[in-house]
């Protein structure tokens, strides 16, 4: 977090201090990898430092047991039990469901305990649950890339980055994951110094502490593709989803003829440009089929395909369904 971004929540805390008090609301549909990394880097700030430097308490929709989305259930409190007065820090941790349906009791805490003046945190799927509470106007975000264009297409107020991890002032969003372990160990350095920091993430062997502006694609390409000009194709063509450039353009952009990037997209991705690209406006299609209500026509045109027909069948080609047939069955 940089100065201008410090808020009194990440402020140093002196030796002695009380226990930093987190609330975490668990969302039906929570990702188990996203709740154990936040969960887990304030565990290990308690075991390294042999002192209770962070204490927890869980809530849900109801009291009761909540539903991950791989089925394991985790017991929590109610939410209309949740007192900001009791706590620092407020974590929304959300996967499945939260972009599609809404949680009226979660966007109303969340409301709650910003105007108490509380840190607020969206892991994943959680900063639709910002947004929908009105909590995200005008501010800068992010979300977990697989819901990116869905998040942009409902919330064109919002400044949506895609960043591992954003701090706006008071309100934090995070893509999810190990996203959510960084975002942690960032608070964790800035309460209490980057030796402790490092010393927990070599607990969970996850070597450097990385940056909130990295990217999350970049980061996932990167781990596979080593080549430069490719990963500059990729970026460029997720870019243009919704406006298709040409292999000829595209390799003119990149300063590289077309045949070397079709050699090299071969390579790498292995197939050409052009169907790497194509594969990407069908996966965003079918990810919009899955995640918002937009007609199968205002789906086509947003990923780049000049007529219906022509997205029906290279969808069906792809997926072995219709793209009507595909939103019934998710």
């Amino acid at each position: 977090m940089s100065e201008r971004e410090i808020a009194d929540f990440a402020a140093p805390r002196t030796i002695g201090a009380a226990p930093f008090r987190l609330a975490i609301i668990l969302v039906p549909g929570f990702a188990l990898m996203s709740f154990a990394s936040v969960i887990e880097p304030a565990r290990g700030a308690n075991r390294l430092s042999g002192r209770k430097l962070y204490q927890w308490e869980l809530f849900g929709p109801a009291h009761g047991n909540v539903e991950s989305n791989s089925g394991i259930e985790v017991t929590a409190r109610a939410i209309a039990e949740l007192d900001p007065i009791n706590f620092d820090m407020v974590i929304i941790c959300a996967a499945s469901h939260a972009e599609s349906k809404r949680f009226p009791a979660v966007e109303a805490a969340a409301r709650r305990v910003h105007r108490a003046g509380l840190a607020l945190a969206a892991v994943s799927t959680g900063s639709f649950l910002l947004a929908r509470a009105g909590l995200l106007a005008g501010r800068r975000c992010t979300v977990h890339w697989d819901y990116a264009d869905s998040f942009r297409e409902a919330f064109a107020d919002v400044d949506l980055l895609n960043d591992l991890f954003v701090v706006d002032g008071r309100i934090l969003t995070c893509a999810g994951a190990t996203a959510a372990l960084d975002m942690m160990l960032e608070l964790i350095q800035c309460h209490h110094g980057r030796e402790l920091a490092r010393q927990i993430a070599d607990q969970f062997l996850h070597g450097g502490i990385r940056a909130a502006a990295e990217g999350q694609r970049q980061v996932l390409l990167g781990a596979a593709v080593r080549n430069t000009v490719v990963q500059r194709a990729v970026q460029r063509m997720e870019a243009t989803v919704e406006e298709p450039v040409s292999p000829a353009r595209l390799a003119r952009e990149l300063g590289v003829s077309q045949r070397q990037l079709e050699r090299l997209s071969k390579r790498y991705l292995g197939c050409t440009p052009a169907k790497f690209h194509a594969q990407l406006r069908l996966q965003r299609a079918r990810r919009m089929l899955r995640q918002t209500e937009l007609s199968v026509a205002e789906i086509a045109i947003a990923c780049g395909f000049v007529s219906l027909s022509h997205f029906a069948k290279a969808y069906r080609r792809q997926f072995s369904v219709s793209p009507r047939q595909d939103r019934q069955m998710a």
